[in-house]
């Protein structure tokens, strides 16, 4: 029996970054990747998408594992189009790694979530981002077993001088027009915003929010580890319901840098960040802020060192590799 990991290429952004993560460290579990090249779905003829297919699942037999990494972020029909291929192999365990659900993600597709919550309960093994996405799951009628992977990690460590210090800055790394960061941030504060990402003419202009634009992964990470906060937010309340669901990148850049995070109070791993004090729960921006203001050093630093416990695991890999063999180890094991 062998077991693979699907991988879809000429994709962008955080998508590629995460199937790439996963890719990588299921390879040091000794399973073999399997490539998808991207096809548009709806140019493409049938038979020569059909053909690709079964290119790229040569050598994969009855009995064998299948993790299939989703969405393939191509046109929606192609998951149940390449799972039909799966299918038609015969006797395989098969283990969806759900990145996102796009139904959730985006309005114009929430019709389509029936042909999800049929796509999923076809599998053997779901590997779910959090404990409330699977819960909702359960509530749409998804009855196939799941695992929690919990966090995003990383597989590059970086070196730090020195520890984090206590400085009143507010982080945030993203897209401030798409999250609405800056227009809803107290302003005339000791406390500054310190924005990461995109310029956008929105941007709320003020003596306490500064724009940086972008930075490569190795500088951003040390320039986050001089001091203060890592902002997960969004003030767009789609997003923040959906952020009750996903699990966001945010979070181990900002661990991963060694400083605290401040999160809103739904986000799905509110509780890992409280259990392991990694950072503040709040309600608002105004309540950060306060909170950043009355935060004492002895405090700072306790989050500081706690978060350095877990610096290794988040570097090397450790959440993905556990979440892969907990799905595998759990498809023969009751």
């Amino acid at each position: 029996m062998s077991i693979y990991i699907t991988n879809t290429y000429a994709l962008i952004g955080v998508g590629s970054k995460a199937q790439n993560l996963v890719t990588e460290e299921a390879k040091k579990l000794g399973i073999e990747e399997i490539r998808i090249p991207y096809i548009d779905y709806k140019s493409e003829d049938r038979n020569n998408m059909s053909n690709k297919i079964d290119g790229v699942l040569t050598g994969v037999t009855s009995g064998d594992t299948i993790i299939y990494q989703n969405p393939i972020w191509n046109d929606p029909n192609f998951d149940i189009f390449f799972m039909n291929k799966l299918l038609g192999i015969g006797n395989l365990n098969i283990i969806i790694f759900i990145h996102d659900i796009r139904p959730m993600m985006f309005p114009t597709e929430q019709s389509i979530m029936p042909s999800y919550i049929e796509l999923f309960n076809v599998a053997n093994y779901l590997i779910v981002p959090s404990k409330n996405m699977a819960q909702y799951l359960g509530e749409k009628g998804v009855t196939t077993p799941m695992v929690t992977q919990h966090l995003w990690d990383s597989n590059k460590e970086t070196t730090f001088q020195e520890v984090s210090k206590l400085k009143r800055k507010i982080h945030f790394i993203g897209n401030d027009a798409k999250f609405m960061i800056s227009k809803n941030f107290p302003i005339n504060s000791n406390v500054t915003l310190e924005l990461y990402g995109r310029k956008n003419d929105e941007m709320v202009r003020a003596e306490n929010i500064n724009y940086h634009g972008f930075f490569d992964e190795y500088n951003l990470l040390h320039e986050l580890h001089r001091g203060g906060f890592g902002l997960v937010w969004t003030e767009d309340m789609y997003w923040r319901e959906y952020m009750r669901y996903n699990t966001s990148f945010k979070i181990s850049t900002y661990l991963r840098a060694g400083i605290p995070l401040i999160v809103h109070e739904s986000i799905s791993c509110r509780k890992m960040i409280e259990d392991n004090h990694w950072g503040i729960i709040v309600n608002s921006l105004a309540e950060a802020v306060e909170k950043v203001k009355a935060m004492t050093v002895e405090e700072y630093n306790s989050y500081v060192k706690a978060i350095q416990e877990v610096k290794y695991s988040l570097e090397n890999g450790y959440f993905t590799k556990k979440v892969l063999v907990d799905s595998v180890y759990k498809l023969f094991v009751q």
